[in-house]
């Protein structure tokens, strides 16, 4: 492949990049901030929608990370020209059940690298240097999804490299797995439980993070390290459970409001 058509393939992967981030965040910052801050004003979470004097750094920081994200891509997509990796684009060379299979585990997986990822860069010299950076953000908006230093962009990039080393994947289901990421991640810093409270914390929905999982991490820093899933922090008792109490009297399932 020519220098030329690296180039032009790094513009389009930085182009849905880019666009992955920007709307997704736009939209849930849209939704949440604006249209339906009144409404949910009983589901903010320590009154953090009312916390904006980050934005900008958070968007600048994101951006670093687009590009970081995109160079990642460029190698994956030249990984794939060579022939290297199991990235295939025949569904029927493995089937729809696999194509579920696999896309549930890209999600199982990245879960599982994110966690000790994160827990890592929570020690010492990472924390101090590296992870402060999206730690900043102590009442999170949608637009600090990728708010990361850029070593932390590169440790969070090469998960998906080494995945489409290892395990064959359908170019859609990473597509899906991309978006359910950066879905994930700005509906998680939002600062707005959305989810029926009382089904994610006792019901069929208890195995997957909140919103106020994750927002009590960055406001108490104290666990809370999954980002899709519970289940490794509970496992390793890392989960600050004062999140549940919180959400407990907040949300309606206790008559007693907490302080925020």
């Amino acid at each position: 492949m020519t220098e030329p058509d690296l180039l032009m393939s790094w513009l389009h992967i930085l182009g849905f990049d880019f666009l992955r981030y920007a709307l997704t965040a736009a939209v849930v910052y849209g939704l949440l901030w604006v249209l339906l801050s009144e409404r949910l004003s009983g589901r903010r979470i320590l009154d953090g929608g009312r916390k904006t004097g980050g934005i900008p750094r958070e968007i600048g920081f994101s951006l670093l990370t687009v590009l970081i994200f995109a160079t990642n891509g460029l190698l994956v997509f030249s990984l794939k020209s060579a022939g290297y990796t199991r990235i295939y684009s025949d569904i029927a060379e493995y089937g729809w059940a696999y194509w579920w299979l696999s896309l549930v585990a890209i999600i199982v997986l990245h879960d599982a690298y994110f966690y000790w990822t994160h827990r890592l860069l929570h020690q010492g010299w990472w924390f101090r240097h590296v992870h402060s950076v999206h730690h900043r953000s102590t009442s999170p908006t949608p637009w600090a999804a990728y708010s990361f230093h850029p070593v932390e962009a590169l440790i969070q990039a090469v998960f998906l490299p080494m995945f489409v080393l290892v395990i064959p994947i359908h170019d859609a289901a990473i597509f899906v797995f991309l978006l359910h990421m950066i879905i994930t991640n700005c509906v998680g810093h939002s600062g707005f439980e959305v989810l029926p409270w009382r089904a994610a914390t006792r019901g069929w929905l208890r195995w997957r993070t909140t919103v106020t999982h994750h927002h009590f991490h960055h406001a108490r820093n104290r666990g809370n390290y999954g980002l899709y899933f519970t289940w490794w922090d509970r496992l390793c008792a890392t989960e600050d459970a004062s999140h549940r109490s919180y959400g407990d009297a907040n949300y309606g399932v206790t008559t007693q409001r907490v302080p925020t």
